[in-house]
């Protein structure tokens, strides 16, 4: 009874191809968080150039942290699923991090 089960479930996609699932989304989260440490090496200078008071520091942490975080809370949620909801996870948590990027960006501006 139990091989029938078995043999009833999709394949989960293999070690390899979940190791470049990982990958490409640690790239494609690599971005926003270079996005984060220039905005946080960057920002301060021009503020002082423009003699712009109240830097928005939590906003430039944020950027820092968020993406690192997604990416690893994604990969432990997904942990023991299969590929497809593994790489939904990643999505999601990606879709998050711009989100949040793009808020920052339109806070910072209203300051």
């Amino acid at each position: 009874m139990s091989t029938e089960i078995e043999a009833e479930r999709p394949a989960s996609g293999g070690r390899a191809s979940t190791i470049v699932v990982w990958v490409v989304f640690a790239l494609l989260y690599a971005y926003p968080l270079f996005e984060g440490i220039s905005n946080l090496i960057a920002v301060p200078q021009f503020y002082a150039e423009h003699k712009i008071a109240g830097v928005p520091w939590p906003l430039l942490i944020l950027g820092v942290v968020a993406p690192a975080i997604l990416y690893f809370a994604a990969l432990l949620l997904g942990r023991g699923r299969e590929l497809f909801p593994r790489t939904l996870l990643l999505a999601v948590g990606l879709a998050a991090t711009n989100a949040l990027f793009l808020s920052a960006v339109q806070l910072a501006a209203t300051i």
